[in-house]
């Protein structure tokens, strides 16, 4: 299920929860699916989630979980895509997928999925790549600048007919839910009335939009009703991000790292990549390195000074300079304005 308004995709799945831990994130009303930051693994356990309790993710999150995943090995291809989405999902590759049950050991674990990994691991990266070729040529991502005058959607269109991927459509099941409601044992009907009726709709309890549900147990049918989603809607763009090379989806032209995060207190990209590129700006724009100059020399003097004028003129100074910083990074002023800036005003 994908609800495009609030940015966000349900699903209902059965997984093995070896390494992982469920993830309340405070604007979700369900819980995620995330790795474990320490090597404590604990009992090995299975969960099934349902339609009145699935799990969300962020809108697009399933796609592009495949698209990074890394399928080099059974641990990596665990780690970075079915730790979160199960094994079920492999039937089309794999006929007698053995269903999500308790383990006894890690070894048990391995032994019950990494033989069938193996043997349809080909298959997935195999998949993985024509369906990445098409993300590429959509978004002329990697400098891809084939056809670049054309709207994403036409050439996802052009793309999926010379490659026929419509055959990934046969095996799902699609069904319509009218006034979808959440948590319906907490839905008193002895005391429902408009009220209460008004309160379920705004927490998203009750939701009277059409919501439909996709069922199938074949990856690619999946990825294909994830694919068609994203190439529908004109307001996103997926691009590669800067500092890890991933896909994520970008709402803004400015937008250049990604917030992906596999595991529990992960930095993501979105905060390395900002601090590695001031550092990088920092050292190599003589702007910013006079900044930081006169700025060391202008603090000491202000926290040696007893002139209340000679601390206000301080921050004064580095009001006015992040200004300046603001309309560099906004590319309105150059380096040489910004340098320019910072020497005139160095005393004022």
């Amino acid at each position: 299920m994908v609800n495009k308004e609030k940015r966000k995709e349900f699903y209902t799945t059965s997984v093995v929860l070896y390494k992982t831990i469920f993830n309340h994130v405070s604007n979700n009303k369900f819980p995620s699916i995330i790795l474990k930051s320490d090597e404590h693994i604990g009992e090995i356990y299975f969960t099934s989630s349902n339609l009145n309790s699935p799990f969300e993710e962020k809108y697009g999150t399933f796609l592009l979980k495949f698209f990074n995943a890394n399928f080099s090995s059974f641990e990596t291809a665990y780690n970075t895509f079915f730790c979160f989405y199960g094994f079920s999902i492999l039937e089309e590759f794999y006929k007698d997928i053995p269903k999500a049950q308790l383990f006894k050991s890690t070894e048990y674990f391995y032994e019950t999925y990494e033989s069938i990994y193996i043997k349809i691991k080909r298959k997935l990266k195999e998949l993985q790549y024509l369906m990445k070729r098409c993300i590429d040529y959509m978004y002329n991502i990697n400098n891809n600048l084939e056809d670049k005058n054309y709207l994403p959607f036409e050439k996802y269109l052009a793309y999926i007919i010379e490659n026929n991927l419509f055959k990934y459509s046969t095996n799902i099941d699609i069904f319509y839910y009218q006034q979808f409601a959440h948590d319906t044992l907490n839905i008193a009907v002895e005391s429902i009335a408009p009220k209460i009726v008004r309160e379920h709709l705004e927490n998203g309890i009750i939701d009277v939009n059409d919501s439909p549900v996709f069922h199938t147990s074949y990856l690619s049918n999946l990825l294909y009703v994830s694919l068609l989603e994203i190439a529908s809607n004109k307001d996103i763009k997926i691009k590669a991000c800067k500092n890890c090379g991933k896909y994520f989806i970008s709402s803004k032209n400015t937008e250049k790292y990604c917030d992906i995060a596999y595991y529990q207190n992960e930095q993501t990209c979105k905060i390395i990549g900002a601090t590695n590129s001031y550092i990088k700006k920092r050292k190599s724009v003589e702007g910013i390195k006079f900044y930081r100059n006169n700025y060391q020399r202008r603090l000491m003097q202000a926290k040696r000074s007893d002139d209340e004028q000679v601390k206000l003129a301080f921050e004064n100074w580095k009001s006015l300079a992040k200004v300046k910083f603001k309309e560099f990074n906004n590319k309105e002023i150059s380096e040489n304005e910004l340098l320019e800036w910072m020497v005139e005003n160095k005393d004022n």
